[in-house]
């Protein structure tokens, strides 16, 4: 018997209840296995024997459960070493492994039943492949399902939507029907937007069979995390591309978001998370975002003094906030280290550079990194290069090498000499495109040494 494989399965079969596997014949047979590579073809069937045996041992320690399943079962899963017919004679038809994974079992062998599912490929016909779907999608209801297994779950149903057209309607259908249930806890809310999420990331075919129900949420006042991950949610739809349908059809639930805000009660916890996701929104979908503000004024009424006002105006586009509230940029502390997320966001748009007046003295009070940081922002944008050549005092410092830079500083200056070497001399002037062009071809930003990398030292600017 020279194959690993049968070696493991026969101490595995010579185990009993009363003197089950040890770790470390446990892991004396699993290190012999991982010399032969990756799993051939039919090695499930050579091993689960012995698996399947010691499981049944109440005496198995959580230790053997973890090396038999992460060490071995998943790798041979993972591998495509097995097919679904191996598995339905091995381990259990989907039917059985569904019922592992819902059964009070170890959280290991409940993932591992999951991800044999990974497997199936609806040979028992697809009326049966549909319902074995919905199935799946169930299992989040389970409150106290590991988090492991949902994630399982959530990877399979990615996998049936992705080779299976059909699985679509279903799984739509089965997360609305979770939905309407009702008397959903936070968790499993926050498990059916994901998988809603999952659906539209496979949207190429349009959305248009996406009901608006599973899209809209109201939020609980009795519990801030539901609302938190509602929340995010929101936020996270405007990380996928989608068609403006889908924003105009959610845009009431971005409007309650508008509104915890600016509500007195929302504590600043809330009101962080509803600034990022309507600054975001503003940026995406600027239509959506200026019909929820010229009914809730929120951006005339943004003040520096409010630390989650900042949040937003470092989000949303200049050009939006120059129109609306103007004064907030025409009085901004440009040297404030503190508010320079904002000034760099503002650095992207003409109108608000134009209210923001730039100058050298203001600017060299920000300490280095802070500086290269801004002048990066402004590198990147015609406008904003146009406002550096005016600055001299900054171009030199931005140019200027130093003898002792560290990493992050040196390559923010090699960012800033990267964007500018992008423009044409009529857009430098003759004098800036040839120091430009210069540093470019020294390359090494900010180093005339090797280039090994340095904790940053924060010189001064000027």
């Amino acid at each position: 018997m020279s194959d690993p494989y049968e070696k493991l399965n026969a101490y595995l079969l010579s185990c009993t209840s009363a003197s089950p596997p040890t770790s470390d014949g446990i892991h004396a047979h699993i290190n012999a296995t991982r010399t032969t590579g990756v799993p051939q073809s039919g090695v499930l069937s050579t091993i689960w024997p012995g698996i399947l045996q010691v499981l049944a041992y109440e005496t198995l320690t959580d230790e053997v459960i973890s090396s038999l399943v992460d060490d071995v079962v998943e790798p041979i899963i993972a591998s495509g070493a097995s097919n679904w017919e191996e598995v339905k004679l091995t381990v259990g038809d989907a039917q059985a492994l569904i019922a592992i994974a819902k059964t009070d079992t170890h959280s290991k062998v409940k993932k591992a039943a999951i991800g044999f599912l990974s497997l199936y490929d609806f040979s028992d016909g697809e009326r049966k492949g549909l319902e074995i779907v919905e199935e799946t999608v169930g299992m989040i209801t389970i409150e106290n399902q590991p988090e492991g297994v949902i994630t399982r779950v959530e990877k399979i149903i990615d996998q049936f939507l992705t080779n299976h057209f059909a699985v679509r309607s279903t799984v739509i259908k089965s997360l609305l029907a979770i939905k309407e249930a009702g008397n959903n806890s936070a968790t499993i809310v926050s498990r059916v937007q994901e998988l809603t999420l999952t659906i539209l990331r496979h949207s190429t075919s349009g959305v248009d069979d996406i009901p608006a129900d599973l899209l809209n949420y109201t939020f609980s006042q009795n519990d801030i995390i539901e609302e938190l991950m509602t929340i995010q949610f929101y936020e996270s739809l405007l990380d996928l591309y989608l068609p403006p349908t889908i924003f105009f059809i959610t845009k009431p639930t971005y409007l309650a978001i508008a509104n915890i805000y600016q509500s007195s009660m929302a504590t600043n916890l809330e009101r962080s998370a509803a600034a990022r996701t309507l600054g975001r929104l503003s940026r995406s979908r600027e239509d959506v975002f200026g019909e929820i503000d010229s009914g809730l004024g929120i951006v005339k009424n943004l003040t520096l003094r409010d630390e989650v006002d900042r949040t937003m105006l470092a989000l949303i586009p200049g050009k939006y906030v120059a129109s609306l509230n103007p004064q907030i940029i025409r009085n901004f502390p440009v040297s404030t280290a503190s508010l320079v997320d904002i000034l760099i966001n503002w650095c992207h748009s003409k109108e608000a550079l134009d209210l923001l007046r730039l100058d050298t003295p203001k600017l060299t009070k920000l300490p280095v990194p802070e500086l290269l940081r801004v002048g990066k922002a402004l590198a990147e944008t015609h406008h904003g290069k146009k406002v550096l050549i005016g600055l001299p005092g900054i171009m030199e410092v931005l140019l200027t090498r130093r003898e002792r830079m560290g990493y992050t500083i040196m390559r923010l200056r090699g960012d800033i000499v990267d964007a500018l070497a992008e423009s044409d001399a009529e857009t430098l002037g003759l004098y800036w495109y040839d120091r430009v062009r210069g540093e470019k071809i020294r390359g090494h930003w900010g180093r005339e040494d090797d280039g090994n990398p340095q904790v940053d030292i924060m010189d001064t600017a000027a």
